[in-house]
């Protein structure tokens, strides 16, 4: 459970750390474009892409450990 817990925990920071520093420390220029964008608007349309990656992961490795995930329910 405590492997669990450690995952999920740094999933949310992850992907809050995503939303919230990666524009402040490496995308807060307007140049050069990436993809023919500025790279902010890169980074908010990367994001969304990353974060259910991340999310699996800690996903899985919920299922692995014994976690919630890992319980089915069949409705007793």
């Amino acid at each position: 459970m405590r492997t669990s817990l450690v995952a999920w925990i740094a999933g949310v920071v992850s992907v809050t750390g995503l939303y919230l520093l990666g524009p402040l420390l490496y995308f807060n220029a307007a140049s050069p474009p990436i993809l023919g964008m500025p790279p902010l608007y890169f980074w908010f349309v990367l994001v969304p892409l990353v974060s259910p990656a991340i999310l699996g992961t800690v996903y899985l490795i919920d299922r692995r450990a014994g976690g919630v995930g890992s319980q089915i329910d069949e409705g007793s």
